[in-house]
C-alpha cells in the first residue's frame, strides 16, 4: 500500500538514511517529522493518533545512532 501521508514518506526516508549511517540527514529527517507532527489537527481536532510508525523512527535512530540528538 502506497505512503499517503509526508510523515510516512518522512519515516521511509529515515529510515534509509539509518540504513546508509547518514546521521546528520537522519537527525534532520526526525526534526522535520517532529515538526509535521506539530502541525497536525490546527484548528480542528485531530483524528491521527501517534502511531508505532512513528515511535520506531526514534527507536531506531537511538539504535543506529545512539542517540536521537543532532550530531
Amino acid at each position: 500500500m502506497p505512503e499517503r501521508r509526508l510523515s510516512d514518506k518522512i519515516i521511509a526516508a529515515h529510515k534509509t538514511a539509518c540504513a546508509e549511517n547518514k546521521h546528520e540527514v537522519a537527525a534532520l529527517l526526525l526534526e522535520a517529522l517532529e515538526y509535521d507532527l506539530s502541525a497536525i489537527g490546527g484548528v480542528q481536532k485531530e483524528h491521527r493518533e501517534w502511531s508505532k510508525k512513528m515511535e520506531d523512527a526514534f527507536a531506531l535512530h537511538e539504535q543506529t545512532f545512539k542517540t536521537i540528538q543532532k550530531p
